[in-house]
């Protein structure tokens, strides 16, 4: 009796949760909201723009359905993404908190801090590892926009081709605003952020660089969906839309100054390349003469020997009409001779001298005013590293180069893992190789992975890489 009376129970719950459960419009529109929002307020990777005030609280709000409709079983397969973002936000809270004097002074840089508490009588004073505590505490909440990435697409099961097709959106939609900014005035309304590059074809962003680097990647993701637009009976419409919108991206950062993106952009040209003749040639059991000639004789390798055409006339017409400024600065004697280059001397011994327990998140603009060197004073001011790679050394210390590890040899077992399932997923290794080789290189040389877009996105990217690899394993 009691047993059956614990079913009835069990069952009313159940039914109770599932009256509660927000049907799947809902759910849309609590993941629309959250790319919204992170479309038009997380372009700037400064920790003061006033966009910052309104992205936050929003995803905090957005958090709420996340985790009401989170399942563990939905952290499956996200779970390493999981632990490394719990790790990185534990790390950042543990270097807020305070620290015995006999503690922090022996870390490096503490002297002044040390003698200015002597001198006031304040030498008990606890103070934390952070050298910026208040940026400290802004990088820490800034984990919200990552972390809320990962729950919602998550806890609302978005399939990966709908976050696919989501980055893709963003990015035609931050290919429109550089176009159009680049028409209009430096006063124009469609640039986002108060400080920026104005009169730059930079988008969503505020930055010129972020927003190139981040339309290779998008090229890279449309060409993906187009050779899956078969597989996944894609209206005829949306097949269509392919090769313009292709074509809008490359056209938008083709205008831009940048010189990672168009290297960035040639690298996703490449790669869209070899995932097309891959697809073309089929498998290994289909390598028939006529089947391949069937294959490029068909009208769909007559529309992709077209698009192809196209792409590389565009690019040539550019480059010869000296239409690209990025081309210009490359072939400039003078390009090289670039600050990032003059920065690394000092960013060396910051990493020699912070590599075990960071000085913040969010410091390195302070902690760098200690370094920098006299014949680097200039009107411009240095507030990131301009090599990511280093600045995550320098503020996060040897715990944070571990979470770097862990993602780098977990992305190496997934390509392999990829790899192993043969010629099925020649198209998808291609694919990851050339994403993430594009932001490995931005993040050696710039820092888009510090705005919220960006972040996003990379967590979304994760989260697709993560069930290509359980695909791969099942099969």
């Amino acid at each position: 009796m009691n047993t059956e009376r614990q079913i009835i129970r069990r069952h009313s719950v159940r039914s109770l949760t599932d009256g509660l459960a927000a049907p799947p419009e809902r759910n849309w529109l609590w993941f629309g909201l959250f790319v919204v929002g992170v479309a038009f307020l997380g372009g700037s990777s400064r920790p003061d723009p006033i966009q910052n005030a309104l992205l936050r609280p929003i995803v905090a709000l957005l958090l709420i359905p996340a985790f009401f409709h989170l399942r563990i079983a939905d952290l499956a397969r996200a779970r390493l993404v999981c632990l490394l973002l719990a790790a990185l936000s534990l790390w950042m809270v543990v270097q807020l908190l305070p620290l015995p004097p006999a503690v922090w002074q022996a870390l490096p840089d503490r002297q002044a801090i040390a003698a200015i508490d002597q001198l006031i009588g304040s030498n008990t004073a606890w103070r934390p590892i952070s050298l910026a505590p208040f940026r400290g505490l802004d990088s820490t909440f800034a984990m919200l926009v990552p972390i809320g990435a990962l729950m919602l697409a998550t806890a609302l099961r978005i399939p990966v081709r709908t976050l696919l097709f989501v980055i893709a959106g963003i990015g035609l939609i931050d290919a429109a605003f550089g176009l159009l900014q680049v028409i209009g005035e430096k006063s124009s309304p469609l640039y986002l952020f108060a400080i920026t590059s104005r009169g730059a074809p930079v988008g969503i962003f505020a930055n010129e660089n972020h927003s190139a680097v981040f339309s290779a990647i998008v090229l890279l993701i449309m060409t993906r969906l187009a050779l899956e637009g078969q597989k996944y009976k894609d209206p005829p419409w949306i097949k269509l839309a392919f090769a313009p919108a292709f074509l809008f991206v490359l056209l938008a950062v083709l205008i831009t100054g940048s010189r990672a993106g168009f290297i960035a952009t040639i690298a996703a040209l490449a790669g869209s390349a070899a995932m097309v003749w891959l697809t073309m040639r089929g498998s290994r059991s289909d390598r028939r003469r006529v089947t391949q000639k069937s294959h490029w004789r068909s009208p769909r390798g007559y529309a992709l020997l077209g698009c192809a055409a196209a792409i590389v006339l565009v690019l040539l017409t550019f480059i010869w009409l000296e239409r690209t400024p990025a081309v210009a600065d490359m072939t400039d004697r003078t390009s090289f001779e670039d600050l990032r280059w003059s920065l690394w001397p000092t960013l060396s011994e910051m990493v020699t001298n912070h590599w075990m327990v960071g000085t913040g998140f969010g410091s390195f603009d302070a902690v760098y005013r200690i370094y920098e060197p006299s014949d680097l004073l200039m009107p411009p001011y240095v507030n990131h590293a301009h090599n990511d790679w280093a600045q995550l050394a320098i503020e996060g210390g040897l715990p944070a180069i571990l979470l770097l590890a862990a993602l780098l040899l977990w992305t190496a077992k997934s390509m392999v893992d990829l790899g192993r399932a043969g010629h099925a997923k020649r198209e998808q290794i291609i694919f990851w190789t050339a994403c993430l080789v594009i932001i490995a290189g931005a993040e050696l040389v710039d820092y888009p992975l510090r705005t919220p877009v960006f972040q996003a996105t990379f967590v979304w990217l994760l989260l697709c890489l993560a069930s290509d690899r359980a695909s791969a394993d099942s099969n």
